[in-house]
């Protein structure tokens, strides 16, 4: 049985070798063409377009915020952020992702500074940032309470925190990845947890999933916490070509779409650290 507990050293080899999307984008890595390439396959509307992205981080409102990105990745999500004005800073476990965030930027010719750490002990003050988020990277650590720790104590007391993690009650979890484990021959003989840790890579060490109630706890420190689900296109709900066209023609887009708001495969959290308690 695959187990969660997973050594950061083998998460780190991992994204070293295999940055999010890249096995699927034809164009050389840190190319101004592997970025516009990545951006539409991120942006399309069974994953998460721009107005969305905009609905999560606030990015038209964080002039002169100070924001930080916990696994910032090839640095889409900061981009976004310097381009309205903040003042942005990214870590990451990986020199390959911190190579492609200071090539986007430099691209863009937007200021940012980006840092090779892992989020344990971060190297700045107390009560530092405006924004914290991390998206889509605390859930392939075993034990990411060091990093939320953190992440409180860096964020300014009112500030905000964005986070994604893995849903454990979405359609993939629930019913994708099990028909997988019945019926694809890659897949056949897998517990759900090594079918959860494939969603990423065939040799992705780890990926967890998370409930409300899972989430809370470990951001317990935080108030205000508030979910909601994305992440389920027509084509992963329905399954079959006919009813997805149907689907696509006649509904809303799958983004904002009832099966995504239900079930949606991303488990995204605003929370606030209180106004009145400083970092312990």
């Amino acid at each position: 049985m695959s187990s969660t507990n997973v050594k950061i050293e083998s998460v780190k080899d991992f994204w070293e070798k295999n940055p999010v999307a890249a096995s699927g984008i034809a164009a050389e890595l840190g190319t101004a063409d592997y970025f516009r390439k990545f951006d539409a396959l991120r942006e399309e509307d069974g994953c998460e377009p721009y107005e969305l992205s905009e609905k999560i981080h606030g990015y038209s409102t964080s002039k002169g915020l100070t924001v930080l990105d916990i696994g910032c990745g090839n640095g889409y999500v900061l981009y976004q952020y310097a381009r309205n004005g903040a003042n942005v800073t990214g870590v990451d476990l990986t020199a390959t992702a911190i190579d492609l965030s200071r090539k986007r930027f430099a691209l863009g010719g937007l200021p940012g500074t980006f840092i090779e750490i892992d989020g344990t002990h971060l190297p700045f003050p107390d009560n530092h940032f405006d924004i914290v988020c991390s998206m889509g990277v605390l859930h392939h650590i075993s034990n990411p309470q060091p990093t939320v720790d953190e992440i409180y104590r860096v964020l300014k007391p009112g500030g905000r925190l964005i986070v994604m993690l893995y849903h454990r009650y979405s359609w993939k979890n629930l019913v994708l990845l099990r028909l997988r484990r019945l019926l694809d021959p890659k897949f056949r003989g897998k517990t759900q947890q090594e079918a959860l840790n494939m969603n990423d890579g065939d040799e992705c060490p780890l990926a967890l999933v998370y409930s409300r109630d899972e989430a809370s706890k470990l951001f317990r420190r935080f108030g205000n916490r508030k979910f909601f689900l994305t992440l389920l296109s027509w084509k992963q709900f329905l399954m079959l070509a006919p009813l997805v066209k149907f689907a696509e023609r006649y509904f809303p887009p799958s983004s904002k779409s009832w099966p995504a708001r239900l079930m949606g495969w991303n488990l995204n959290m605003h929370a606030v650290k209180p106004a009145d308690e400083k970092a312990s």
